[in-house]
């Protein structure tokens, strides 16, 4: 049991966190919920002109969040509080330049596949999009799946810590910062990671 009236350091809460910790994990929130709740307050705008909810716009953060708790090591080169807040500002970034796009914009806009355009037929059956077909769904879903495993079966550790960031859209020059390397290190990992997921398709 932690207690909530001690101050712990950051390397004990972590260590605590990694064990599954309920407290420790609580306690890490709390502390630095203030950084999620300041990253928020800078979208706020950006979101009000997107119609994004709010809602949407903190689980982003707090997903954000989640991965520099899970990613940060004593290792690197910045401090834990430091770190939360770059990867939930990319997050963000990430997230509004997303609902930014035209393409977004066009499909908030148009009508919904569930109207029914007559006769209780609806734009979905004239459509007759696979991509609503559970089976299609399930397919793609298991086809991912089993890319995924195959890439993480073939990544060395150092392979898998860069690709994870690549796929939250983090810059090169992020990930050199955040994992406290240089930049042509980072390319010549993306090299090989290419390589061999090309070698996988």
């Amino acid at each position: 049991m932690v207690s909530k009236t001690k101050e712990y350091p950051d390397n004990e809460l972590l260590y605590l966190v990694s064990e599954k910790n309920e407290d420790a994990i609580n306690l890490l929130y709390e502390k630095y919920k203030y950084i999620v709740d300041i990253t928020v307050n800078k979208y706020i705008r950006s979101a009000y002109a997107l119609n994004v909810d709010m809602d949407e716009l903190y689980q982003e953060a707090y997903v954000g969040y989640a991965d520099a708790i899970k990613s940060y090591n004593d290792d690197k080169k910045m401090q834990l509080r430091s770190f939360i807040s770059l990867c939930v500002e990319r997050r963000l970034q990430n997230f509004i330049r997303r609902n930014n796009t035209s393409k977004i914009k066009v499909l908030k806009e148009a009508y919904s596949f569930d109207n029914e355009i007559g006769d209780d037929l609806t734009l979905a059956d004239i459509v007759g999009d696979n991509r609503n077909n559970p089976e299609v769904i399930k397919e793609e879903k298991e086809s991912l799946k089993k890319l995924r495993e195959s890439i993480d079966a073939v990544l060395n550790s150092s392979e898998k810590e860069v690709f994870k960031l690549l796929l939250n859209d983090f810059s090169y020059e992020d990930i050199a910062a955040i994992l406290g390397i240089n930049l042509k290190k980072v390319y010549n990992i993306v090299y090989r990671i290419r390589a061999k997921i090309k070698d996988l398709i």
